[in-house]
């Protein structure tokens, strides 16, 4: 009997044999729909190659086994069950035969086995090959009863495997997708034709990952890139892109406030700058301003490379509309940058710095309420300021503009606290880390986006060296050199307390502090960390900044936003624990005066990996390469950066297609979206929680 067609969005519960409680568990681990069934694809194939008689599985051929896997097809000659003598496990025990000889097969804890399973049974069973007391035998096979199942999918040569979910393994989820991909009916194909081409339908796509051809390629699959990976990628990446644009046409369509601008202003805003812009910094002014004087609300990201500049832009558009009556806000992610951006800011207004206000949330109440007071008057209208501004106590006098430091250490509830502060003000986002173009189109969303691309001029290349720990000493005696001459240095370690992680025995903060008393033993030595109470880090960060200390050791809380151009080394211990991008943050902190600096990186493994950074000081070109070998996710870290869920797509692997797809969206929206797109978009930004996005 033929059953009816199901959509994409019935509960998994229709489907046959499966109870209250597996679909509980299926409920749980985020598969509620039968949509949610399907792209939950294998997590790995294996190739079972051909099947091997059981007379060939020796004692002598056992180490010429491709890596102990083998697919064998045998009856049950014998089926026993017990238990362990020491944990009281269940045990199932199974004797295959096939004629040519057996072979034992042995289940742990699944005691069901022993009432489903019988004497006589014709087995396809798959698994690893191990070396047990009584000869070799395979331990917790996957397995299939040819007889009754009539399924022959389990003869093929590639077996997807997905992972166990709470009570349901991963054979019954094979099933229910086989059920599934039988009985769902798919509207009509949504996709643009030029995304579509040479491309199978979606359905079509599902059945090759679900169950693969023996013609497949293992290595494609794995790897995520045969055309049916390519269809439900560009599906994914099709329908985020759509979501971006209808929300970039919306932000288009919103009125914003006007900022005014006048040569009187201009003239004002030169007197700010200490030297000439750089070509970059003045296209990115002259898009901001263009955003600013267009009446509609400005959402920009300013990128770029270490010591471009991103911060001063950043005060030129703040002074922009400080300067004609309203506020400005900078919003950091940390006390330390919020200080150090205040000091900097402070310099360049001169006369005006007196109408700049910090507001911290380690200040003093009094203190903190003199500050509100002057944001809430208007009298405060460069204000900086870290997580304290989303207090609801907080209160502005005129909003405009909101610069965020490094968007994604800020959630969006947060953000959102901000931006009802100031009815629509415009947004200027910066992000501290260079960030390749399709990776900034995903995190950033709907934003514009200006680059910084050149550094000031007088600015000079860090001289970067990779040393192994036993030649440490190399390090040090350039620090030395760097302190002789009147320098300053950096030391930096991963982490704060003792750690033993694997072979490594990693340093900590403390032991570098001892073993750098004993190095250099005549000179102030500083030690900051992120435990440290608010003023006492910034009093010893202080006598770093104005000389009195020669040495700052620290963790990462350095890594962005301090500018002593007086230090011209640092050593950077452990350097394996970081990221790339992370590492290229840590060295912009030197090279940032006239003399010449020294980024020095102390590792006894990853060598490889970290050799990136002592061949080429482009940003851009170290977050590629860090993002092909840690991923998105860990590149920024999804929590904080609100990553959308993709299931198939990858933002790595998928790069190219995802700029296509952004194209495809707008070129969608210009001519109108067709019934099928609007349906389909409306899931899939509830998938990809696109609120959340930017």
């Amino acid at each position: 009997m033929s059953l009816a067609p199901l959509p994409l969005s019935s509960k998994v519960t229709v489907l046959r044999g499966l109870g209250p409680a597996r679909a509980a568990a299926l409920q749980e681990a985020g598969i509620d729909t039968l949509r949610d069934l399907l792209w939950s694809l294998p997590y790995r194939y294996v190739d079972r190659g051909s099947l091997r008689p059981l007379g060939s599985l020796d004692m002598r051929g056992f180490e010429a086994q491709d890596s102990g896997i083998v697919t064998v097809l045998g009856t049950i000659q014998d089926l026993r069950q017990s238990s362990t003598r020491i944990q009281r496990l269940a045990l199932t025990e199974v004797l295959l035969g096939d004629g040519t000889g057996t072979l034992r097969l042995l289940w742990f804890n699944q005691p069901y086995l022993g009432r489903s399973l019988k004497v006589g049974d014709r087995l396809l069973v798959f698994g690893a090959l191990v070396l047990g007391r009584h000869g070799l035998e395979m331990r917790g096979p996957q397995f299939e009863v040819m007889e009754r199942s009539g399924d022959i999918g389990w003869v093929r040569r590639y077996l997807p495997l997905y992972r166990k979910l709470g009570i349901v393994p991963g054979r019954v989820r094979q099933k229910l997708v086989a059920e599934a991909q039988d009985r769902v009916q798919l509207a009509e194909d949504w996709l643009p034709h030029d995304l579509a081409k040479d491309l199978p339908d979606t359905l079509t796509a599902l059945r090759l990952l679900h169950d693969p051809p023996d013609a497949s390629e293992a290595q494609e699959l794995e790897a995520g890139t045969t055309p049916a990976h390519r269809r439900l990628a560009s599906e994914e990446l099709f329908a985020f892109s759509l979501g971006i644009a209808l929300r970039r046409d919306g932000r288009l369509k919103r009125k914003g406030l006007v900022v005014p601008t006048s040569p009187e202003l201009r003239e004002r805003l030169r007197g700010f700058l200490p030297f000439h812009l750089t070509g970059a910094q003045r296209r990115a002014f002259k898009e901001i301003v263009a955003d600013l004087t267009s009446g509609r609300v400005m959402n920009r990201l300013l990128q770029g490379d270490v010591g471009s500049g991103k911060t001063l832009v950043a005060l030129l558009a703040m002074a922009m509309v400080a300067e004609t009556g309203g506020q400005g806000a900078l919003l950091v992610p940390t006390e330390v940058l919020a200080r150090q951006h205040a000091a900097s800011f402070s310099r360049y207004l001169g006369e005006q710095a007196g109408s700049l206000q910090l507001l911290l949330g380690g200040m003093k109440s009094a203190e903190k309420r003199a500050a509100m007071a002057r944001i809430a008057s208007g009298e405060a209208r460069y204000v900086v300021g870290t997580h304290a501004l989303f207090q609801e106590a907080v209160s502005f006098h005129r909003l405009q503009l909101v610069v965020v430091d490094e968007q994604h250490r800020f959630g969006v509830k947060q953000r959102e606290a901000l931006k009802e502060k100031g009815g629509d003000p415009h947004w200027l986002v910066m992000s501290a880390t260079p960030i390749p173009r399709s990776l900034a189109l995903a995190v950033f969303g709907d934003l514009d986006q200006s680059v910084l691309d050149e550094l000031p001029p007088g600015r000079q290349p860090i001289r970067t060296k990779l040393h192994k720990p036993e030649f440490a000493e190399r390090a040090w005696e350039q620090v030395r050199r760097e302190l002789a001459a009147g320098r300053q240095a950096f030391v930096v370690s991963p982490s704060i307390d003792p750690s033993d992680e694997g072979k490594v025995q990693l340093r900590d903060i403390q032991a570098m502090e001892a073993l750098l008393r004993g190095i250099f033993p005549d000179e102030v030595i500083e030690v900051v960390h992120g435990r440290l109470k608010a003023d006492e880090m910034a009093a010893r960060m202080a006598r770093f900044v104005s000389g009195e200390a020669k040495i700052l050791l620290a963790t990462t809380v350095i890594e962005v936003g301090v500018d002593v151009p007086n230090a011209t080394v640092m050593v950077v211990d452990h350097a394996e624990r970081f990221g790339l991008s992370q590492l290229h943050q840590l060295r912009g902190r030197v090279g940032r005066g006239e003399h010449a600096s020294h980024f020095l990186m102390i590792s006894g493994s990853e060598t490889e990996r970290l050799q990136t950074l002592v061949e080429t000081q482009d940003g851009f070109r170290i977050a590629q390469r860090d993002l092909e070998l840690r991923g998105p996710g860990e590149f920024f870290g999804v929590k904080q950066a609100g990553l959308p869920r993709f299931q198939v797509a990858d933002l790595v692997r998928d790069r190219a297609l995802l700029l296509r797809c952004r194209e495809a969206a707008d070129r969608a929206l210009n001519i109108g979206l067709s019934e099928a797109q609007s349906d389909w978009l409306r899931r899939e930004q509830t998938r990809f929680r696109l609120a959340e996005i930017s």
